[in-house]
C-alpha cells in the first residue's frame, strides 16, 4: 500500500527555487506556497470505513500520506514523459493510460503493479485536479483489487486530496 502513496504524492513536483522567474506558461505562479496532502477516506467492498476501522497495517501506510511543507517556487506538474519514468522507478509495471496537464486541467489515470507484493495485487489510480495562479488541487483515489487465499476477493479505495496554495511572494 506504499505504493498508493507514490502515486498520490507524485501526480505533481515543485518547480525549482534556483530560477527566481516566474515561468507564464505555467498557471500557478512564482512565490511562497502552502502545500498540504491529506487522506479523504478509505472504502472496503463500497463501505466506508471510520478511522478506527481500518486495519493497523494500513493506518501505518495512511499515516505517510498526511504532510504539509511550505516552500518557496512554482509548483508544476510533471510530463507524461517524467511521470512514466517515476513510476517505472518505484513499480513493478506501470502503465499510464491518460495524462493530460495542458492549461489548468490536470488528469491522470494509471494501472501499476507494486514491487514486493502479491502478483495479483493492481492500482488503478485516477486522479483530476486544476492549477490555477493562486492554487493547485489535485484529488486522487488509488483502487486495489485483492484477492485472498481463501478465494475470496475485495475492492479497497484510498481517497486523497493535495492542496497547493500561494501564500505570497517569496
Amino acid at each position: 500500500m506504499r505504493a498508493t502513496g507514490i502515486i498520490m504524492m507524485g501526480a505533481l513536483t515543485l518547480g525549482s527555487c534556483a530560477r527566481p522567474q516566474d515561468d507564464p506558461a505555467n498557471p500557478p505562479r512564482l512565490g511562497q506556497w502552502r502545500d498540504s496532502t491529506v487522506l479523504t477516506g478509505v472504502r472496503v467492498n463500497d463501505r466506508a470505513l471510520k478511522e478506527d476501522e481500518i486495519p493497523p497495517e494500513l493506518r501505518s501506510t495512511f499515516a505517510k500520506f498526511a504532510k504539509e511543507d511550505r516552500y518557496c517556487g512554482e509548483p508544476r506538474p510533471r510530463d507524461r514523459a517524467e511521470m512514466q519514468a517515476r513510476l517505472n522507478d518505484t513499480f513493478a509495471s506501470c502503465e499510464i493510460d491518460q495524462f493530460d496537464s495542458q492549461g489548468a486541467e490536470i488528469a491522470l489515470l494509471a494501472r501499476c503493479r507494486p514491487r514486493d507484493e502479491r502478483n495479483d495485487m493492481l492500482i488503478t489510480a485516477r486522479g483530476n485536479g486544476t492549477a490555477g495562479p493562486n492554487s493547485v488541487r489535485f484529488d486522487i483515489q488509488a483502487i486495489v483489487r485483492l484477492t485472498e487465499k481463501t478465494g475470496g476477493n475485495y475492492l479497497l479505495v484510498a481517497s486523497g486530496r493535495r492542496d497547493i496554495t500561494r501564500l505570497g511572494d517569496c
